[in-house]
């Protein structure tokens, strides 16, 4: 693995792509949590189901693209081995970016 460098600007268009994601992660995350305030208590049995369900289908999409947007573009673009690269740079800002939230729900308490 001696051979191993970090791809710089790579780096930091995952980063910038999965700091993303986190931002809109956190949006939805207070939405949810303010959900009963924003909208009301009244139970809604035919539209709340599929509200939360058209939702969670544009956070997969979006997040989805966030993540791995950049790893499809480049396997499109034949940099097969930048793809893969891209791949795990955008894993491991996003548990890096995981564990600094739990550390500070930790630290919060």
């Amino acid at each position: 693995m001696s051979n191993m460098k970090m791809d710089k600007p790579l780096a930091l268009k995952t980063l910038r792509n999965t700091v993303a994601a986190a931002i809109y992660i956190f949006g939805v995350s207070q939405l949810m949590a303010n959900g009963e305030r924003l909208f009301g208590s009244e139970d809604n049995h035919t539209f709340a189901p599929f509200a939360i369900l058209l939702l969670f289908s544009l956070s997969a999409a979006v997040v989805g693209g966030l993540i791995f947007g950049q790893s499809v573009y480049l396997f499109l673009d034949n940099k097969k081995k930048e793809s893969v690269t891209a791949i795990f740079y955008s894993i491991g800002w996003l548990a890096l970016i995981t564990v600094l939230g739990f550390t500070l729900l930790f630290l919060m308490k």
